[in-house]
């Protein structure tokens, strides 16, 4: 494109926009209103991602050790679980920290201890699973292997716990995956037909234009900019709509999170790529230009 049909692109996109000051004002709000429902589930989505992930970070795997294993014989063992493959972190801990930490677990019901003679509980290894290894059939397989090492007496990860969470995860990404869709799928539908209502508007506009010779490009390029334009503010018009939702949340739910620069760059740029594509199918399907 020369430089001359680059300003006429630019001039004709910028007169069309003030021409219609009050009607590009409206398709932007009904256009941001309808994205502002896409971030908030969004938003959602990415919390309860986060919260999942938090859950899977704390996991851990304990593997006690039998009464009376040498010292030399627990450190081989805490060398060979850190060459398992998924296993992150190693740490021993003794059986007088387990019986400390059982105490303060108990709280107001620690005195029930005093009556033990000696310390019942076992020396042991906490381990930290990475969080992409943490699946039943790997924390199967992993305390199957280890438990029958010399030495190990019992390894325990919370099996029914974790295969409860396992469902709830996956039912959690299925309803996520089926909402996301339908919430997708209908602002695309405002989008696209906000902007082809705009497009419709100026009909005549298009027709007198095609009278004077004009060409498809030159008549299409400003309607996609001004579609283009709309989409992108009106995104931008969701994102500040959204930050405001997100302080007030917030004040009830501290540490919410919100999404990072590069994420609110992609869909103000989506959003532009949606109005552009709604005013091209507009010319195309319903004015035949």
């Amino acid at each position: 494109m020369n430089p001359n049909a680059f300003r006429y692109v630019i001039d004709e996109s910028m007169t069309m926009i003030s021409r219609r000051k009050a009607g590009n004002a409206i398709s932007i709000v009904i256009m941001g209103l309808s994205l502002l429902i896409l971030g908030v589930f969004l938003l959602v989505t990415l919390n309860v991602q986060a919260i999942i992930d938090r859950a899977s970070g704390e996991m851990r795997v304990y593997v006690y050790l039998k009464d009376g294993t040498p010292t030399a014989a627990s450190r081989d063992i805490q060398m060979k679980l850190l060459a398992l493959t998924g296993v992150e972190e190693v740490v021993f801990v003794s059986r007088d920290e387990a019986l400390s930490a059982f105490r303060q677990t108990l709280g107001d019901n620690k005195d029930m201890l005093n009556a033990l003679e000696s310390n019942p509980l076992p020396d042991a290894y906490r381990l930290k699973i990475k969080t992409e290894y943490i699946r039943s059939e790997y924390m199967e397989k992993l305390a199957g292997d280890v438990g029958k090492w010399p030495g190990i007496e019992e390894v325990r990860y919370g099996e029914q716990w974790l295969a409860r969470g396992e469902r709830l995860v996956k039912g959690f990404y299925i309803t996520d995956l089926a909402i996301g869709l339908i919430i997708f799928f209908s602002v695309i539908f405002v989008i696209a037909n906000t902007v082809r209502l705009t497009v419709l508007s100026r009909q005549k506009t298009i027709e007198v234009a095609k009278l004077v010779g004009a060409t498809n490009a030159y008549i299409r390029i400003p309607f996609l900019v001004e579609g283009a334009l709309q989409g992108a503010v009106a995104a931008l018009l969701a994102v500040g709509l959204l930050a405001v939702l997100h302080l007030f949340a917030k004040r009830y739910l501290p540490g919410i999170l919100f999404m990072r620069g590069e994420a609110v760059a992609g869909f103000v740029l989506f959003c532009a790529l949606l109005g552009a594509l709604g005013s091209y199918g507009a010319m195309r399907r319903f004015l035949k230009v």
